[in-house]
């Protein structure tokens, strides 16, 4: 095994550990024993264990942040009322959270824990600097798009965190109930004129 992929191993059992047990119960102990390797190839490998879950976090953000950007075209359909537009998003980014369980479970212990204010908030927010820029037009001039976005996000992974804990059923009803919250929140500062123009 080459080092990158005990790297990749070891990337993938964290996520798997974090989302099984918990951040703070994570510990190297238990993410070596998932990847099958020695313990002592974390330390080879990376700084520390927070320095590991930070690279799990980037990578879980990057992976997101791709899925939006790869999806966003939809947006600049002006076949579509705007609506409409929003709803293609929404339910395609949706579908990708609730797809991928432990990656999202992993994605939100960090998220809203200490960790990620200490060791990721500013390379978090300047990697979704393309999202906020490309997303800007759609809203009234002086609305706190970064705040709107943050918003959508957090929604997005209330509820998620619901479905997979079985509070609520994984269905299009709630897909669409889900969505109708996003978009009622929002649409008070959505410009007037439905456009995102392709150049923003």
């Amino acid at each position: 095994m080459t080092q990158a992929e005990r790297k990749l191993a070891l990337l993938c059992s964290t996520i798997s550990v974090i989302a099984r047990d918990g951040l703070d119960k994570t510990t190297t102990r238990a993410i070596a024993t998932e990847a099958n390797l020695n313990e002592a190839y974390i330390y080879q490998l990376f700084d520390s264990k927070e320095d590991l879950f930070k690279e799990v976090f980037a990578t879980l953000d990057d992976e997101l942040v791709s899925i939006i950007l790869f999806r966003l075209p939809v947006m600049y359909m002006e076949s579509m009322d705007f609506e409409t537009r929003c709803r293609a998003l929404f339910f395609s980014c949706w579908r990708f959270i609730l797809g991928n369980k432990d990656k999202c479970l992993c994605f939100i212990r960090y998220y809203y824990s200490p960790y990620f204010k200490k060791y990721s908030y500013d390379e978090h927010n300047k990697r979704y600097q393309s999202v906020l820029e490309k997303m800007t037009p759609a809203f009234r001039k002086k609305s706190n798009v970064w705040m709107l976005l943050n918003h959508i996000l957090n929604t997005m992974l209330d509820f998620a965190v619901k479905v997979f804990n079985g509070d609520i059923n994984d269905n299009d009803d709630t897909a669409e109930h889900v969505f109708l919250v996003i978009y009622s929140s929002v649409k008070p500062y959505i410009e007037p004129h439905h456009l995102i123009n392709k150049e923003g």
